[in-house]
């Protein structure tokens, strides 16, 4: 698919740079770059496109006309999430070009990937408010699969930053991760890293990656008109969530948040049922082993930033030059505390008076 560009005079030009990597993205389509940096800053910092020079560049054109998307008879790559589908059209002229369906009964847009002038096209049609979704999505894979080339891994955790260091909880799927990251937020003054996934590396910060954020809907400070509701039977007890934006999250609840920040405290968060007390200590080795297997198993989730057909110019799955690392090694010199919690009063138990012995940022904030 190829499209005239008599819209991009005068484009909106932003880069967005994480460790190292440059992404310049260009659009002509009205505010869907600062969608595109509403969504990844942070963890990246939004530059000046004078600062250097970028690894690759997203570009957001008005295309052809919507037409219902229909992909018979052609590779078809379908996404781990919310149906979404990608058809291979053309490969002429080193062109990889794409038909991108992002949910069921949405237009289509265009994708086009020139490897040579080092840029991917979007191209959608003249208010097409869903399908120009695709580019953070594109952004997101341009930096996650370069990390994860890099040697990084991703953990299923939420962070928060709190005197200069991150705080990580590891949990169980519906363990409290969210919970305690968002009262961190509230009632100690810790800033936002990650609400579900983190990437990590030895000797490197914590990045909070940019997902959706799921909050209990009975948290204090979440208002019941706002977000969008989930309904869930989790353990027996139905969980209600509220989701947002990451954009929402900070507008709505007003959240801080901020960018890669050095490790600090690892934080394995355990039910021990209902009647338990709460309690605190450090945790022993098999515990954080275990917790730390359970974090990495996010198949899906890199799977869905890994950019196996190179949308984004990423590094081929075949070519990635670093091994990660061992998931007991991103704990090695790092304290890791075990918190015990009932889940069902974890929205309000006193967790911070248990963790403060253990953890002194959150006792200096008390």
């Amino acid at each position: 698919m190829t499209v005239s560009r008599p819209g991009v005079a005068g484009p909106e030009v932003r880069v967005l740079a994480l460790e190292g990597f440059r992404l310049l993205v260009r659009s002509g389509v009205s505010g869907a770059a600062d969608a595109v940096v509403a969504m990844l800053t942070p963890p990246c910092a939004d530059e000046t496109p004078a600062v250097g020079a970028q690894d690759w560049t997203l570009e957001i054109l008005h295309g052809p006309a919507a037409a219902p998307y229909d992909d018979t008879g052609d590779l078809v790559v379908c996404l781990p999430y919310s149906g979404r589908r990608l058809a291979v059209r053309d490969t002429a002229g080193a062109v990889l070009r794409l038909t991108a369906c992002y949910r069921p009964g949405a237009p289509a847009a265009g994708i086009e990937v020139d490897v040579r002038a080092r840029t991917t096209r979007l191209l959608v049609a003249e208010g097409d408010g869903v399908g120009v979704r695709w580019a953070d999505w594109l952004a997101r894979v341009f930096f996650a699969s370069r990390l994860l080339a890099a040697g990084w891994r991703m953990l299923h955790a939420s962070a928060v930053e709190l005197e200069g260091r991150a705080l990580v909880f590891l949990a169980a799927s519906g363990g409290g991760k969210s919970t305690l990251a968002h009262r961190a937020v509230r009632e100690v003054g810790a800033r936002l890293l990650a609400d579900d996934l983190v990437l990590v590396r030895p000797g490197r910060p914590v990045i909070g990656w940019p997902t959706r954020i799921a909050l209990p809907a009975d948290l204090d400070g979440v208002a019941p008109d706002t977000g969008r509701r989930e309904h869930r039977i989790m353990n027996g007890w139905n969980r209600q969530r509220v989701l947002f934006t990451p954009a929402e999250h900070r507008q709505v609840l007003g959240v801080r948040s901020t960018g890669p920040t050095p490790c600090g405290v690892l934080i394995v968060v355990e039910n021990p049922g209902d009647d338990a007390p709460v309690t605190a200590g450090p945790a022993a080795p098999e515990t954080v082993k275990e917790a730390l297997r359970r974090a990495a198993a996010v198949t899906r989730q890199q799977v869905y930033v890994s950019d196996p057909i190179g949308l984004m110019g990423g590094p081929r799955l075949a070519d990635h030059a670093v091994t990660p690392p061992p998931e007991e090694d991103l704990a090695e010199g790092r304290p890791v505390a075990r918190l015990a919690v009932p889940a069902r009063v974890l929205p309000t138990a006193q967790v911070w008076d248990v963790l403060a012995p253990v953890i002194p940022a959150i006792g200096d904030r008390r």
